[in-house]
């Protein structure tokens, strides 16, 4: 049998009524809106109508720390007897915890010279940055300041920019313009 409830904005929700000796149903995950395990972080709850156990996402007691995180010469980390039911509820959570990204490898930037004028070389002759990052293990920021751009691909870019320039209307020339004077004055004041 259920019944509507208020909440102390005035809202209304059903309740199901439970025997004294009951338990609430359990929720073991929050219904998403969206796919659960690409939109983790995106949770738009779908929760279903009536009274659901659905306890926060903590340790049942603060005083419990998790194997995890204490130290290597703690000898409660090597004890069977505390906290004996972490390996259960991290099984029984391991479904619904999100997925948790492989962390990038370390860059290295400290290059010879003649390795830099190698990228140079490889970029000169237009080889795809995704080649000279997997050669030499640095970023596009690293082959940004350390070598200079393929002059055709410059051209390129400024014959784009230039098409790109004579498709404005005289508001758009009139506010790159200001913007223009602006960037000019604040120079000026540095």
């Amino acid at each position: 049998m259920h019944s509507l409830g208020t909440c102390c904005k005035g809202l209304r929700f059903p309740l199901a009524r439970f025997k004294s000796s009951s338990i609430p149903p359990k929720l073991t995950h929050v219904p998403n809106k969206y796919n659960s395990k690409s939109s983790a972080f995106n949770i738009k709850p779908q929760l279903p109508d009536g009274l659901f156990y659905h306890p926060a996402p903590s340790a049942l007691d603060p005083e419990v720390t998790p194997k995890a995180f204490l130290p290597e010469d703690d000898p409660r980390k090597s004890s069977e007897l505390y906290y004996p039911e972490e390996k259960t509820r991290i099984s029984s959570n391991l479904d619904n915890m999100p997925i948790i990204f492989k962390a990038s490898t370390p860059k290295s930037y400290t290059l010879s010279d003649k390795e830099i004028q190698e990228i140079q070389e490889m970029r000169n002759k237009g080889i795809p940055r995704r080649e000279i990052k997997a050669k030499f293990k640095v970023s596009d920021h690293f082959i940004n300041i350390s070598t200079t751009p393929n002059p055709e691909t410059l051209a390129k870019h400024q014959k784009k920019l230039e098409q790109a320039v004579r498709r404005w209307d005289s508001r758009t020339k009139n506010a790159k313009l200001i913007k223009l004077k602006q960037e000019i004055l604040w120079k000026r004041d540095m």
